[in-house]
C-alpha cells in the first residue's frame, strides 16, 4: 500500500502544480506602479479595466496589440487573437457597445478567443473594422467576425505581409511585399455597388499606367456593379510598410519613401490623391479629419489638408525639427507631440506648426491625452510631461508592464505585460473622451445596481472608481 499511496501523494503534487495561476507573479508586481488604482488615482488616472488573457499553450508571449474604436486585440505568439471590449473612441458612447443595456459586455470583458494559422508561424498587427478584424498569419489573410471571433473567411497570398491591414468600410486595405496594396471586400458574399462603366471605376492597378485611363470627353459613363474581386492597387513608389488608414471616406498610406498615397471615392470613380514629403517617414502619419500630419526621417514636419474639392492635397506649413525625430508624430487638440530621441521631446502648433516648447527629457512616447505626454524614459520608467510647457510630472515603475504599446487613436494610456496581462488607464476628467467615459461608467452602475441610491447634484462631477 506504500507504493500507491506515494504515487497518490506525487500525482496530487503534480495537479497543485498545474493548477497555480500563472498571473500570480505578475499580480504581486501591481503594488507602485499605474496598474494600482490607487496609484494611477494619484497621478490623475482612472483604471478603466485590467485583465489578463489566457493563453492556449504555455510558453508563448503577447506578440502584438491594436487599439480600435471600441475594441482591443491581442495576438499571441502561439497564433491565438484575443478580443476584448473598451470603450469608443470619441462622441457619444453606444449604449450596445459598452455594456448599457443589460447582458451586453462591459469594458474589460474579454469577448473571445480564436486560433488563426499554425503555431509559431510569422504574424502582423490585426485590422479592426466595424464587423470585421482581419489578422496576417502564415503567408495568409483571415478574416474573423468582430463579435464572436468566428472565422468569417481565409485568403492564401503565397507571401507575408508587410504591415497590419486597414479595415475601412467595405474593404480591407493589406500592404504586399511586391510593393502593391492587395484590397478585398470585408464580405465577399455582399451585394457589389454602383460604379462608373470605365477604366476609372477602381482605384489604379498595378497594371495600369498612369494618365493613360482616361474617358473620352462628352462620354456618357454607364453604372455597373464594382467588382468584389481582389485589386492589387500600386503603391506609387517603394513598398508599403505602414497599415492604412481612413482619411475622410477614402484611405490613406504612406510608402517606405514618403509618398502619400489618397483614395476617395466620388460619385462616379475613385479619385488618387499623392503627395511626396521627399523623405522616408520617420513614422505612421497622423490623421484628423482631413488633416495629415507626418515626420520625416530627416528631420521635417508637415501639415497637408485634404481639400473638399476634387484638388491635390495641399501642403499648409512645414516645419524644421532640431533633430531627426524617433517617431511619428502624437496629437492632442491643437498641440502636435514628437520624440526627437536625444534631443528630446518637442511640441508644435497643429494650426501653425510653430514651436511651443521643447524639454530635454528622453523618452518613447506611448500616449497623449488628459494634459500629458506618457512616455518610457532613458531608464525604463513610466513618465509624464505637462502638455501644455514640456514640464515634468509623474514618474512611476513600469513594473512587468514591458511590452510596448503605441495609442494614437485616443486618450487611454494601455499598459501590457508579455505574460499577457493587460491595463486601460484614462485621464480622470481631462478631455471629452473621459468625461464621455465616466458619464458610461455611472450608466453602466445604474443598470447593474438599479437600487442604487440616486446620486445628488454634489455627485454630478464626480468619476466613480472602477
Amino acid at each position: 500500500m506504500l507504493p500507491s499511496l506515494r504515487r497518490c501523494l506525487t500525482l496530487l503534487a503534480v495537479v497543485s502544480t498545474s493548477l497555480t495561476p500563472a498571473v500570480a507573479p505578475a499580480q504581486c508586481c501591481l503594488a507602485g506602479t499605474a496598474a494600482d488604482e490607487f496609484t494611477a488615482d494619484r497621478v490623475g488616472l482612472v483604471r478603466e479595466w485590467i485583465v489578463q488573457i489566457p493563453f492556449v499553450a504555455s510558453g508563448w508571449s503577447l506578440e502584438h496589440v491594436v487599439i480600435g474604436n471600441g475594441l482591443v486585440v491581442a495576438q499571441c505568439s502561439d497564433g491565438t487573437v484575443h478580443a476584448i471590449q473598451s470603450a469608443p473612441i470619441g462622441g457619444k458612447p453606444s449604449p450596445t457597445a459598452v455594456g448599457l443595456v443589460p447582458g451586453t459586455p462591459l469594458p474589460g470583458s474579454l469577448l473571445w478567443s480564436q486560433r488563426v494559422g499554425g503555431i509559431g508561424g510569422p504574424s502582423t498587427p490585426a485590422g479592426i473594422g466595424s464587423d470585421l478584424v482581419t489578422v496576417g498569419r502564415d503567408r495568409g489573410l483571415y478574416g474573423l467576425e468582430r463579435s464572436t471571433g468566428l472565422p468569417r473567411w481565409h485568403r492564401p497570398l503565397g507571401q507575408s505581409l508587410l504591415s497590419g491591414q486597414g479595415v475601412i468600410d467595405n474593404w480591407v486595405y493589406a500592404p504586399s511585399p511586391d510593393r502593391t496594396v492587395i484590397r478585398f471586400p470585408t464580405n465577399p458574399l455582399r451585394q457589389p455597388s454602383l460604379a462608373a462603366d470605365s477604366t476609372e471605376a477602381g482605384p489604379k492597378t498595378a497594371k495600369q499606367k498612369s494618365g493613360k485611363a482616361v474617358a473620352a470627353k462628352g462620354k456618357k459613363k454607364r453604372k455597373r456593379a464594382e467588382s468584389l474581386d481582389p485589386l492589387a492597387i500600386t503603391g506609387g513608389g517603394r513598398a508599403v510598410g505602414m497599415a492604412p488608414v481612413q482619411l475622410a471616406e477614402g484611405v490613406l498610406w504612406c510608402t517606405s519613401d514618403g509618398l502619400l498615397v489618397a483614395l476617395e471615392p466620388t460619385e462616379l470613380e475613385w479619385r488618387r490623391r499623392e503627395f511626396s514629403l521627399e523623405n522616408p517617414p520617420a513614422g505612421p502619419p497622423v490623421v484628423r479629419d482631413r488633416s495629415i500630419f507626418a515626420a520625416t526621417a530627416t528631420g521635417d514636419l508637415a501639415r497637408i489638408d485634404l481639400p473638399d474639392s476634387l484638388k491635390e492635397l495641399r501642403l499648409v506649413w512645414n516645419t524644421v525639427l532640431p533633430g531627426p525625430p524617433a517617431s511619428g508624430p502624437f496629437l492632442e487638440d491643437d498641440v502636435i507631440v514628437i520624440s526627437l530621441g536625444e534631443l528630446g521631446i518637442a511640441a508644435y502648433s497643429a494650426e501653425t506648426g510653430t514651436q511651443l516648447w521643447q524639454t530635454c527629457m528622453i523618452g518613447s512616447i506611448r500616449a497623449v491625452g488628459g494634459g500629458r505626454i506618457w512616455c518610457i524614459d532613458e531608464v525604463g520608467r513610466l513618465a509624464s510631461l505637462d502638455t501644455a510647457d514640456g514640464s515634468r510630472r509623474e514618474v512611476l515603475c513600469l513594473g512587468p508592464f514591458t511590452l510596448p504599446v503605441v495609442n494614437e487613436l485616443s486618450d487611454r494610456l494601455l499598459l501590457a505585460s508579455p505574460s499577457g496581462m493587460l491595463v486601460s488607464l484614462a485621464p480622470r476628467g481631462g478631455t471629452a473622451t473621459a468625461k464621455a467615459a465616466a458619464a458610461t461608467a455611472k450608466a453602466a452602475a445604474a443598470v447593474t445596481d438599479p437600487a442604487a441610491p440616486a446620486r445628488g447634484p454634489s455627485d454630478a462631477g464626480t468619476t466613480p472608481r472602477p
